[in-house]
């Protein structure tokens, strides 16, 4: 059996994720509706998209309405923690506080974001750069969650770039003014994406801490989370990019960690009926126009292995309405149907 990761707090209860296989937070991707598909599908905890300190301090209504729903989470997801970034302490205390009385399970800061607009503001992956201002945000944030009890867990890189690996820092640093957990994707700032992660800082940062440790980065299937597990000796492995469009990833993934097997593949029917419930439940959320938008990348990566998936995704890539959406997802499964299986392909 797979040991659940354990997150101590000292407001008393511990957060336990299990499984220890949890989902990452991702800018477009993880809102409330996909979060509760990875979790039913095996997810052990999820993080939400990012959310900006000062446009919940400073932003205006529209700003307002649009940080409400990426802060929102459900009863169905928890243990969920809200993720927020900024560079100002005051502001990320301010911002904590807030974000604090809806009680998600932690309250989670962002310094991992290699995005330009978010590194150009001073916070996000930037503030590896600055160990001290680092802490005095890390301090703040747990200082503004405190008031309502909330704990607070920090999300970091390996560093700025190779000649400045601080992580091992900056997650001492973490514990000492207060975060209960900590995330690191073993790339750099400057890497972003590219590349592969050196799953040795996350060992490294195991070995200078006594809080949780989660790893991430380059997990992929069920061996990698395995090898991730053997190699940096974590407490939980976190998927981003691979589950995109594929929640059932963490079916697999634990089962491999549990048996040795991998889960059965979902069929085009179910993953139809999943992209299906998606975009109905993001609409919703967001509202037809933005939630659209934002399914077309969606739709495209639910499509993967169908059949004529090419000339599917030419047409998700360009959706307005839900109601073109399930149009094409029709003549998807009736192309299926043509070809005489109901089931991915490769």
């Amino acid at each position: 059996m797979l040991t659940p990761l354990r997150i101590p707090t000292p407001y008393g209860p511990t957060i336990v994720a299990d499984p220890p296989v949890v989902l990452a937070p991702m800018a477009g991707i993880t809102s409330e509706p996909y979060r509760r598909l990875c979790r039913r599908y095996g997810a052990g905890m999820s993080w939400s998209e990012l959310v900006s300190s000062s446009a919940m301090i400073l932003g205006g209504e529209k700003s307002q309405v649009k940080t409400r729903q990426l802060a929102y989470f459900s009863e169905e997801e928890r243990p969920v923690a809200v993720q927020i970034f900024g560079a100002d302490p005051d502001m990320m205390r301010q911002a904590a506080a807030l974000i604090a009385q809806t009680k998600p399970d932690a309250i989670d800061i962002n310094m991992g974001c290699s995005v330009a607009k978010i590194a150009r503001c001073g916070a996000g992956c930037l503030l590896l750069r600055t160990p001290q201002l680092a802490q005095d945000i890390i301090a703040a944030t747990v200082e503004g969650a405190a008031q309502f009890k909330v704990p607070v867990t920090v999300k970091m890189r390996a560093g700025w770039d190779d000649s400045c690996i601080t992580a091992p820092e900056v997650a001492r640093r973490a514990q000492d003014v207060g975060a209960v957990a900590v995330t690191v994707h073993p790339r750099t700032a400057k890497q972003a994406f590219s590349g592969h992660s050196d799953w040795s800082v996350i060992r490294r940062v195991k070995e200078a801490v006594s809080i949780p440790v989660i790893g991430c980065g380059d997990v992929v299937d069920g061996p990698s989370a395995k090898a991730m597990f053997e190699q940096t000796g974590c407490d939980a492995v976190m998927i981003g990019r691979a589950a995109m469009g594929n929640p059932f990833l963490f079916a697999n993934v634990v089962s491999y960690l549990e048996s040795g097997a991998d889960a059965i593949e979902p069929g085009v029917e179910e993953k139809i009926a999943t992209a299906r419930w998606h975009a109905r439940e993001l609409a919703g959320l967001k509202g037809e126009h933005i939630a659209m938008q934002e399914m077309r990348k969606h739709a495209a990566w639910y499509s993967k292995g169908m059949h004529e998936s090419a000339r599917l995704r030419d047409r998700l890539c360009r959706i307005s309405t839900l109601a073109e959406l399930e149009a094409i997802w029709d003549e998807a499964l009736e192309v299926a149907a043509r070809y005489g299986a109901l089931e991915t392909v490769s």
